[in-house]
């Protein structure tokens, strides 16, 4: 006991005080480390060729029974289709569909839902879907496999999909007569694409639940039938019947895959198809240069990563994985030739068929659901990919420099710039003990209290009422309440000066705040995570509280930088980015322009989603990172309160305390 109550033994080790002194070192160490780290997955080395675990799925076992008849109805009703799309430029032909699913045995039903668009000014958009069930021949309504096809009115900007839904009507046709489906099916077409599907996923599992009607922006409605417990999906895209490729699509909702053993199932059914398939598929063109395979692996890498980070699904599959329903697209790209075409082009979509039918079969054997592999990965190449295991220790690297920082410093915090001559003061002045610093927790805790309320307000501002009236766009308005509260946070520290030792205390707080939310971004978002981690973390750790005249440059480097990674900059940097890489032939003032103009329908567009679909992408941004910003511009500024005299107390006896002065008399 005598020896843990020595006070001549200082708390501080010599370790400690070493690596305190050399803090930016170790944490430029970790930095490099993780980062090196993450390019070292691209090598083959570092990865692991793909495999199916759940022996169950048997692809290729069974031999493909459509045959050219199901081309020629695919072929018929696109031919009706389109006769119908003139009549229907801005709409969707619901009674048609619902007549060839009727025609075709199936089950068939609508679906209604109300939107109530948030800036909408009260206005309500009314959708309708249809879908036609198969119930199982072989086993009672308890399970069930969905697919899809998204129909886009002949009037809609985007690439032209309505060949998907004959495709889907062939298919259906072909599954009503057979009867091995131990799976209840599901055909469904939707209207509004993502919103359609978000409306009746709701409605499929809480239909039943009570809605406040008056607070709900998407009102489901309820179902006329259900199946059983959703197993699987399955998204048809199809520009055309005659196809060149295959765009695998898997990206979900907030970064969310579907089950790597689902991936691995439709490549190998479309390889065995003769269908060129894969992640991120592109044109088969000649180049001249090919690319190394490290090269390669690693624009992989970095694209996949760059759509999971906006949290945005790049397809209706996207919406399943929230309700533990593993998805994904297929969309098939026309071939923009017919002089490589193989066989007769009236059986040009007869291996696609056969390749909806080789993963419904293979879907259809599942025991359970899918859970034998992995659900977080990155994909490498088609064939080739990163578990978690391998790709999570670059992120960990990345956020133990704020641990390791935020420890030193909470060490050495104590001997706040006096140390040494607190040391000598106790060894002159054995009698009275000098009164040690206390650290203001109070005065902290309200200003972290305080750029935390900013936060929230960011999130909840612009949905109120009082803001909806005013007559102005969402983006707007969106990009207005951002932009007023982003400046608040800009003003508060030179407002609100922390007593002496709060900034030092504020440093520590915001480095564990750091740390706790770049871990809980990368468990729910790796991508979204890491990113931040790469761009945010060499500010973290050139960030200095201590005043240090003799480095001015540094120190105004700095807040520069703290500057320029503002949340609402970096968005407008990324945007910008974006809009000069899409439109390079406009000169550069119509391309800032108009990144500002997207970047502010991006804001709007980010809250919708967030209201609508459950995108946290928006939460994360003004929730958590705008006031990590703030604090960190306040640890920037480094804006004390009467420090200097605190510190000129601390290094000189000073004459005013009593105590003190009688001893040193004496």
């Amino acid at each position: 006991m005598g020896l843990l109550s020595d006070p001549s033994i200082s708390t501080q080790s010599k370790l400690v005080d070493g690596l305190a002194r050399h803090v930016r070192k170790v944490c430029s160490v970790l930095y490099v480390a993780g980062v090196a780290w993450f390019f070292c997955l691209a090598l083959p080395e570092f990865n692991h060729g793909t495999y199916l675990s759940e022996n169950a799925l048997s692809p290729g076992l069974v031999y493909p029974e459509i045959r050219v008849d199901a081309n020629r109805l695919a072929i018929q009703l696109l031919e009706e289709l389109q006769r119908e799309r003139k009549d229907h430029l801005s709409t969707t032909p619901h009674a048609w569909i619902a007549a060839k699913m009727n025609e075709f045995g199936l089950e068939t039903h609508t679906h209604n839902y109300t939107l109530r668009y948030p800036f909408g000014g009260g206005k309500e958009y009314h959708g309708k879907n249809i879908y036609g069930i198969l119930r199982a021949p072989r086993i009672a309504s308890t399970e069930g496999i969905v697919f899809t096809a998204p129909y886009r009115a002949a009037s809609s900007v985007h690439t032209d999909i309505s060949p998907s839904v004959p495709l889907l009507l062939a298919f259906a046709d072909f599954a009503r007569r057979k009867n091995y489906w131990a799976k209840d099916l599901i055909f469904l077409v939707t209207e509004q694409e993502q919103l359609g599907m978000q409306a009746w996923l709701e409605a499929y599992h809480d239909g039943d639940r009570d809605l406040d009607v008056s607070k709900a922006y998407l009102r489901p409605g309820n179902l006329p039938a259900r199946a059983g417990s959703l197993q699987a999906a399955l998204n048809i895209e199809v520009q055309d019947l005659e196809i060149d490729y295959v765009d695998v699509r898997i990206e979900g909702l907030n970064g969310k895959l579907p089950n790597l053993d689902m991936f691995n199932l439709v490549q190998r059914i479309m390889a065995r198809e003769g269908i060129a398939s894969g992640y991120k598929q592109s044109p088969r063109k000649k180049r001249r240069h090919s690319k190394s395979l490290f090269e390669t692996n690693l624009r992989q890498m970095l694209a996949m990563l760059a759509t999971q980070s906006s949290g945005v699904p790049n397809g209706n599959h996207g919406l399943f994985h929230r309700y533990r329903i593993d998805a994904l697209t297929i969309a098939a790209h026309r071939r923009a030739t017919h002089a490589t075409l193989k066989g007769q082009p009236g059986s040009a979509a007869v291996p696609l068929l056969k390749a909806i039918e080789g993963i419904a079969r293979s879907l259809n054997n599942l025991l359970e659901r899918f859970h034998q592999s992995f659900f977080f990965y990155v994909i490498v190449n088609n064939d080739r990919y990163i578990s978690i295991g391998d790709y999570m220790p670059a992120l960990v690297a990345l956020v133990a420099c704020a641990f390791v920082k935020a420890y030193l410093m909470w060490s050495t915090l104590p001997a706040v710039e006096g140390g040494e001559q607190e040391t000598e003061d106790r060894e002159a002045e054995t009698d009275v003990e000098p009164e040690k610093f206390e650290l203001p927790y109070g005065s902290v805790l309200i200003y972290l209290t305080a750029t935390l309320l900013i936060g929230f307000l960011c999130n909840v501002l612009p949905l109120q009422q009082y803001f909806l009236e005013i007559p102005m766009g969402a983006a707007p308005l969106t990009t207005s309440v951002l932009s007023f509260l982003s400046l608040i946070g800009f003003i508060l520290p030179f407002v609100v000066v922390l007593p002496p030792g709060g900034l030092e205390l504020l440093h520590v707080a915001f480095l564990l705040i750091y740390g706790c939310s770049l871990i809980v971004i990368g468990l729910l978002n790796f991508a979204l995570g890491f990113f931040v981690a790469v761009l945010t973390v060499p500010l973290v750790i050139a960030l200095e509280t201590k005043e240090d005249t003799s480095n001015s440059t540094l120190r105004n480097s700095i807040r520069l930088l703290t500057l320029t990674l503002n949340p609402m900059m970096i968005v407008y940097v990324i945007v910008l980015a974006m809009t000069f890489y899409q439109f390079p032939e406009l000169p550069l003032q119509k391309i800032m322009l108009r990144a500002a103009t997207a970047a502010m329908d991006a804001s709007a567009y980010g809250l919708i989603d967030s209201v609508l679909y459950g995108n946290f992408l928006y939460f994360v941004i003004s929730t958590v990172l705008l006031p990590l910003w703030i604090i960190c511009w306040t640890l920037a500024l480094s804006k004390r309160r009467d420090y200097a005299d605190y510190v000129e107390f601390e290094e000189s006896p000073a004459p005013s305390p009593q105590p003190q002065a009688k001893v040193k008399t004496s």
